[in-house]
């Protein structure tokens, strides 16, 4: 899985910088964590228009999200049959399970590595995340519009469209 970053991946992180730096971004998140608390979800989102973004994307990125995960909560095992999904937490901390390989997550800083702080996750594969102590926050790109992204339910095989 890690192989992929290399290509692709520092354009994306690029892009989570330029993010960072607009206080709409910051305003986005703080409205997210506002209504967390205040709703059964494990998780909140909001889409980012792709082409506010002045950093070039990879031409396979069609939509960008941000995910606010409740703390202590697991975000529910799930898959995406329609995307993979590149992934990077700029807050909080926990563990995540991908396919059957967990690791301590680890939040975007200056010096860290892509390879330790991103995450692409292929189509069909199976995810979790485990937010402890805070809640965590989390970009992601995928490669399906906002209003095509699939989720299948690990446990269920329900089916959740996020927008749309």
């Amino acid at each position: 899985m890690q192989e992929v970053v290399a290509g692709y991946v520092p354009q994306l992180n690029a892009a989570v910088k330029e993010l960072l730096t607009r206080p709409s971004f910051h305003k986005l998140v703080n409205s997210l964590k506002d209504q967390l608390p205040h709703t059964s979800e494990p998780f909140l989102w909001s889409t980012i228009d792709p082409e506010s973004i002045t950093v070039p994307l990879p031409e396979t990125i069609r939509s960008c999200w941000i995910f606010v995960l409740k703390k202590d909560v697991p975000s529910g095992c799930h898959y995406h049959p329609n995307s993979i999904q590149h992934m990077v937490m700029i807050e909080g901390e926990g563990t995540s399970r991908v396919g059957t390989i967990s690791r301590q997550m680890r939040p975007l800083e200056p010096d860290a590595s892509l390879d330790d702080v991103w995450y692409v996750i292929p189509e069909g594969v199976p995810h979790e995340f485990f937010p402890s102590g805070r809640d965590v926050v989390v970009v992601s790109f995928h490669t399906c519009a906002s209003d095509e992204l699939e989720e299948i339910n690990c446990d269920s095989g329900a089916i959740r469209n996020y927008e749309g």
